[in-house]
């Protein structure tokens, strides 16, 4: 039993834990984060004890995770297969993929992970917290209610928040709808094997519910191209992380080569989140360009891209490049935006992002490794890594792919560049540095006369082309400067409109006071007139007869 924050438990199924442990089923509940965001982390975990106690399903198990902060990682996932075996586990409930936190949705990603890995069968069961599912079982729990009520109760740090017990009585209520009148409550699950996660999408959703499961259910993993993911490897600390942004790829046809760069690599395991992983290991220490071309002969993928393992990749990466390619059948690489953090992680303010531009690229590298998707065919054209550079080697590797054909740029950001002195690449690095220069050395006798005249035009319009930009720049400057104006005279007339609004205000409610006090003026002359009539029309009738009278005299 899998529950995000200590309360999903009971709130998700409590109906069921009481029912398994009614029927001697043991039940093991793992609480993942410490739920200190809206609470005290040591309160809640009491709660969650009280809780268990009350349904009888033992003591739960509490990984203290950071609440809101909890993401996938390939600790987490071998950390709850091993709990899955450990147990002997036949049935894993976890939150279903609609719900909406995101600690809900990274639980179901660990859970999908750690169902398709384990060797025993299991079954996974979605339940429904904070957003309904559609479910394939409806659980009876009319005579559990007050048990579940009681054990909901316990939560009082959260129900003191948020009127829950009201709400997860209405949900439980409404499960209710399609079964017999006298079931009163039902507990709502989504139950499949874990061979149905192998599936192109689960049953009736059109989403991503795990890393690896594809939202299109018309699309077949395998008919889409195969992406080699080639990581050169240190072995040093980061390439969890580099390998654990692989596992979040929502692309779902992914191998991934990683080419130790030195003996005695760790091992690593046969899987990296739902996608194959190979270690090529190595008897001697191998230089970047070595390591890549070794990484590319092991790679049986039609399109291939390269990770080094201190960079990372955003979850769309992979497949917004696949996607650019197969819009062009023609175009041999694909490269997008990547943005740059420090060593630490912390973003820098600056990106990789340009479009193409063959002289540019000829002049210097603008495009790190992990950018570029190219296709596997391109080696059979001759492109290789020099094995005679160590620096600037992917820099040589695009000019011989923009040798071929134009590389597409895709508009956008979707991985991470890290700039930390620990690699070494950025040592004299730069145009007029000395790896810059043992490329231009080796590319000066392929460059043609047109190409080298193009490079040199740059140059001498670069004044030209300074002082345009600085035109820009000053028509801009005016741009903002006039709608700073705009602006002010925007706030300005805003601020005349409210006090004419306010002054239009005053005046309706003088309106409808004068409005009232004439209403009143009516009804009180109104009222004078019944009660005085008499008096007005009773000398109206007798001028009225004298007048007759005096009409008959004559």
């Amino acid at each position: 039993m899998l529950a995000p924050h200590p309360d999903d438990e009971v709130f998700g199924c409590g109906g069921a834990i009481a029912a398994h442990v009614r029927a001697g089923v043991p039940v093991h509940v793992v609480i993942l984060t410490d739920g200190a965001l809206f609470g005290d982390a040591s309160t809640r975990a009491n709660e969650s004890l009280a809780a268990a106690r009350l349904l009888g399903s033992g003591v739960p198990d509490l990984w203290g995770l950071a609440d809101s902060n909890m993401c996938y990682s390939e600790e987490l996932v071998q950390r709850l297969v091993d709990k899955i075996v450990s147990t002997g586990a036949d049935l894993i409930y976890a939150p279903s993929p609609l719900e909406l936190h995101p600690d809900h949705r990274q639980t179901t990603m660990l859970a999908v992970e750690a169902a398709r890995r384990v060797a025993q069968p299991v079954r996974l069961a979605f339940y429904e917290v904070g957003a309904p599912l559609r479910p394939n079982v409806l659980l009876d729990i009319t005579d559990l209610l007050e048990l579940k009520d009681a054990a909901m109760r316990c939560f009082e740090s959260q129900l003191s928040q948020q009127d829950y017990l009201n709400q997860i009585r209405a949900l439980n209520k409404y499960r209710s709808y399609t079964l017999p009148r006298e079931v009163l409550a039902a507990e709502a699950f989504w139950v499949l094997s874990a061979r149905d996660l192998d599936q192109t999408a689960f049953t009736g959703l059109s989403m991503f519910a795990s890393p690896g499961i594809c939202a299109d259910p018309n699309t077949s993993r395998k008919s889409m191209p195969l992406v080699s993911i080639l990581i050169r490897s240190m072995d040093r600390d980061c390439l969890a992380e580099a390998m654990d942004s692989v596992a979040l790829q929502t692309y779902p046809h992914i191998e991934v080569v990683v080419a130790a760069a030195r003996p005695g690599h760790r091992p690593l395991p046969a899987k990296c989140g739902p996608f194959p992983l190979r270690l090529v290991q190595t008897d001697a220490p191998l230089l970047r360009s070595r390591a890549a071309n070794q990484a590319m002969a092991q790679a049986k993928g039609d399109l291939l891209l390269f990770l080094d393992d201190d960079d990372w990749l955003m979850p769309g990466h992979i497949a917004r490049l696949a996607h650019a390619l197969a819009g062009q059948p023609h175009a041999l690489a694909a490269y997008t935006g990547i943005s740059l953090v420090d060593a630490k992680g912390r973003p820098m303010g600056q990106t990789f992002e340009l479009p193409f531009d063959a002289i540019r690229q000829m002049a210097g590298n603008l495009t790190p490794i992990h950018a570029v998707l190219f296709r596997s065919e391109v080696l059979a054209q001759g492109c290789r890594f020099d094995e005679a550079l160590d620096r600037y080697e992917d820099w040589d590797f695009w000019l011989q792919l923009a040798r071929l054909a134009p590389m597409v740029h895709l508009p956008g950001v979707s991985a991470v560049y890290r700039i930390h002195d620990s690699s070494g690449v950025h040592i004299d690095a730069g145009p007029t540095g000395a790896a810059a220069a043992v490329v231009y050395q080796k590319w000066a006798s392929e460059w043609t006369p047109q190409q080298i005249g193009q490079m040199m035009l740059r140059v001498w319009t670069h004044p030209q082309l300074e002082a345009r930009l600085e035109d820009t720049r000053l028509q801009l400057t005016g741009t903002e400067q006039r709608l700073k104006l705009a602006e002010n005279a925007a706030i300005q007339d805003k601020q005349v409109m409210s006090q004419q609004n306010q002054e239009i205000r005053v005046l309706s409610e003088r309106i409808d006071d004068l409005s009232v006090s004439l209403a009143k003026l009516e009804y009180d002359l109104a009222a004078l007139f019944d009660s005085h009539s008499w008096r007005i029309t009773r000398p109206l009738r007798w001028v009225a007869q004298l007048m007759r009278n005096r009409a008959r005299a004559r």
